[in-house]
């Protein structure tokens, strides 16, 4: 139909060279110095702010068989020559690097505090005495990327009626805004609590089972936080939006929440109980998927003078 489903947005803008005359003068960072002895008097060192309303990089691995772009919100950085301010920017004069927006505490004191999630539930049956009693709780209510999951489980059959299934599950909950039914679920992570022995009339369960959260086969689209062709990609870590004023059209909120799930045959129902929890990045730890730049103090002398080594390509994700 010729429609283009992308909307792209700058988020800041800065003249290189020659310089603008009200641009503010900052210092130059260690790595920025040891770049322009290497690169030479032709590299121009600069600095971008990322304001905090930016959501973070999400992508969105398709449930189906999908050859086009890349779906979800992405960043990178252009840089391009031109004569005038005004001027068109051409393919031929841009180069580009795509970069990631990834939210981190930055400390202990901004990560939320308060006792881990915990949640109890009853199950009155109409035509017989007695309760089905589920109460589960979770170790603490922040995980960083690869953090087990601890689930402390409970149940009491105080009934006549047979437990016969018993369910743990972490569910990722993604919320595209551009579109009204752009909610997906997806279930990461499961386990079988009491496997083929079901819990019979005034019978119980307490234990702690351990979750993690991992990409997995799903029906539905999975937000990962990179492209989901790399092998090393991690979920998605926690986007929430604080209110309903600041929900942000070009945002995909994610959120994760442990689902305990106990089935009483075909008519004595279900019981249920959710754990919300929070899934990011730690502070103190560098991101698995980001590149470090090393830059010798030294420029590396070429080959010969009639054929010099070729630069180092290198790479640095953020």
């Amino acid at each position: 139909m010729g429609l283009k489903f992308c909307n792209e947005a700058v988020m800041c803008l800065a003249q290189l060279y020659p310089p603008h005359e009200r641009a503010p003068q900052e210092p130059n960072t260690p790595l920025q110095d040891a770049l322009i002895k290497r690169l030479g008097p032709n590299a121009h060192p600069f600095t971008m702010d990322v304001t905090h309303l930016a959501p973070p990089s999400v992508q969105l691995v398709p449930a189906k068989e999908y050859s086009g772009a890349p779906i979800g919100t992405s960043y990178d950085v252009r840089a391009y020559a031109a004569d005038r301010a005004d001027e068109k920017l051409h393919r031929r004069s841009t180069v580009r690097m795509g970069i990631r927006v990834v939210q981190v505490p930055s400390g202990a004191e901004d990560l939320p505090q308060g006792t881990p999630p915990h949640a109890s539930a009853e199950k009155p049956f109409l035509l017989s005495d007695g309760k089905l009693k589920l109460e589960a709780s979770l170790n603490k209510g922040v995980y960083y990327h690869g953090d087990p999951v601890l689930i402390n489980l409970a149940l009491h059959n105080n009934s006549n009626k047979t437990v016969r299934r018993l369910k743990a599950f972490i569910v990722q909950h993604v919320d595209v805004c551009m579109f009204s039914n752009g909610k997906f679920k997806n279930v990461v992570a499961m386990i079988n609590c009491i496997g083929r022995s079901p819990i019979g009339p005034g019978g119980s369960l307490e234990k702690t089972f351990v979750l993690k959260p991992v990409k997995g086969a799903t029906k539905n689209w999975i937000a990962l936080e990179d492209s989901y062709t790399k092998a090393n990609t991690s979920l998605a870590s926690t986007v929430v939006c604080n209110s309903p004023e600041d929900r942000n059209v070009f945002a995909i909120y994610v959120s994760y929440y442990v689902k305990v799930k106990a089935l009483v045959g075909a008519m004595g129902g279900e019981l249920s109980v959710k754990l919300p929890f929070v899934l990011m990045h730690s502070p103190s730890e560098p991101d698995p998927g980001t590149t470090e730049l090393v830059v010798p103090s030294e420029p590396t002398p070429p080959a010969s003078p009639a054929a010099p080594a070729p630069p180092e390509d290198q790479e640095q994700n953020t």
